[in-house]
């Protein structure tokens, strides 16, 4: 049976939608859901351009940091690319910074892929950026193990008390552990912890696959795989941050 907590939590969804939220930017947060719609859409395309030799990943030797090698190809390959899968030429720099972490969060390179063996990536960078565009058709996600869930969890907590304090409330242990044990209040605030998250890798900040498996505990069904006509809102993260603080101010 749900506890206190948890009722409350699904009680306050009703009429939260038209409080005002203090903790995200709203614009922000919006920007970072459709770079991450874009970042998509863009791996699609380079997958299919890469195997039909439309575009090359570089021949620098290698680069010094993540976001450097995706904005340097960005700007190579601008016109190239579709204008539904690039951003505009003012964002390259924040959006090139959001791909990176979405490239190394999410995906990992299949070392043995069949017909793409050593050949095609002889003589071009091997950072960690350049290896998975060049290895765009053979790349998989990345299989969450119980360390990476367990940051998911940690993260979660972080968002949740930072939130709490930003709204002079005080968050307990055992509130926390009932929010992380309930898999309704769960995935509200794995919500919360996403998209305080998603802002971040506007700046190529990340925190590796703890990053994916917030995503699967908001996008997945419990079942397995993508739950039917899942989408990223913005008024998703709304409800759940104005969820949140309804309750905390109600058993507080």
């Amino acid at each position: 049976m749900p506890g206190a907590c948890t009722r409350v939590w699904n009680d306050s969804r009703a009429r939260s939608l038209n409080r005002r939220i203090p903790d995200f930017n709203h614009i922000q947060l919006a920007k970072a859901i459709a770079t991450r719609d874009r970042s998509y859409r863009l791996l699609l395309w380079i997958s299919d351009a890469i195997d039909q030799g439309y575009i090359q990943p570089s021949r620098a030797a290698h680069h010094s940091g993540e976001p450097h090698a995706a904005t340097e190809w960005l700007r190579k390959n601008y016109h190239r690319i579709p204008e539904e899968c690039r951003p505009q030429e003012n964002d390259i720099d924040e959006f090139a910074a959001f791909f990176s972490t979405y490239l190394t969060s999410s995906f990992d390179v299949i070392e043995n892929p069949g017909t793409k063996g050593e050949g095609p990536t002889a003589g071009y960078c091997q950072c960690e950026i350049c290896r998975r565009i060049v290895n765009a058709p053979h790349l998989r996600a990345k299989k969450l193990s119980a360390r990476d869930k367990r940051r998911a969890d940690v993260l979660i907590r972080q968002s949740l008390t930072e939130l709490a304090a930003q709204n002079d409330l005080d968050l307990a242990d055992g509130q926390a552990e009932k929010i992380l044990t309930n898999p309704d209040t769960k995935r509200q605030a794995a919500y919360i912890a996403y998209g305080h998250w998603l802002v971040r890798r506007l700046s190529g900040d990340s925190d590796g696959p703890a990053i994916l498996a917030l995503w699967r505990l908001i996008a997945w069904d419990p079942r397995g795989g993508i739950r039917r006509g899942f989408k990223l809102k913005l008024e998703d993260f709304i409800l759940a941050e104005n969820n949140f603080i309804s309750t905390m101010k109600i058993v507080g």
